[in-house]
């Protein structure tokens, strides 16, 4: 046994089909089954960032069901008051008139300054100059309170500050004198 040598011969023809079709095998595999797979990973990448979105909208499921069960009992309707005049005695009061209003929307007031020395003659109008901290939604609410004053004629001018803890509001009204 041990004389006996496997020996093969092969012709050279059918050497170059094996070598043919090898070469055809490995194409195959490099032209298709290699971009599939990196198709496939890609997929799989998709596929895990649509779970997470899906889990996060699951994650606000309760606020935003809370949040629109809040707006659909809450219809606002903005105080539309008889527009009326402040008689010049009561001008005293518009300070205390904005703490209330700002008490009232959850804002803390610094200041309510009516401009005194723009009333010449019978000036017909007064400005007032009111600073306000605290947050956008509670200034939304201080605005319908003011709003909501009969003598307040309009709001001229709104300026908002960032501050380190919170916002400062300044805006500028006019009332109407009588």
């Amino acid at each position: 046994m041990a004389d006996m040598k496997l020996s093969l011969n092969i012709p050279q023809k059918s050497k170059m089909y094996i070598g043919v079709g090898i070469i055809i095998v490995l194409l195959l595999i490099l032209a298709g089954i290699v971009p599939a797979s990196m198709k496939l990973k890609e997929l799989d990448a998709s596929i895990v960032a649509k779970k997470q979105a899906v889990e996060e909208q699951k994650a606000f499921e309760p606020v935003f069901k809370s949040l629109k069960a809040d707006s659909e009992k809450k219809e606002m309707v903005l105080p539309m008051p008889q527009k009326a005049k402040l008689s010049q005695s009561k001008i005293d009061t518009l300070p205390i008139a904005f703490r209330t209003a700002a008490k009232m929307s959850g804002m803390r007031l610094v200041s309510a300054t009516p401009q005194l020395n723009a009333m010449t003659g019978d000036s017909q109008f007064i400005p007032i100059d009111v600073v306000l901290r605290g947050g956008v939604i509670d200034f939304r609410r201080f605005l319908i309170q003011v709003g909501a004053m009969p003598y307040i004629q309009h709001v001229e001018e709104i300026t908002i500050q960032d501050k380190a803890d919170t916002r400062e509001f300044k805006i500028k009204v006019w009332a109407a004198l009588g």
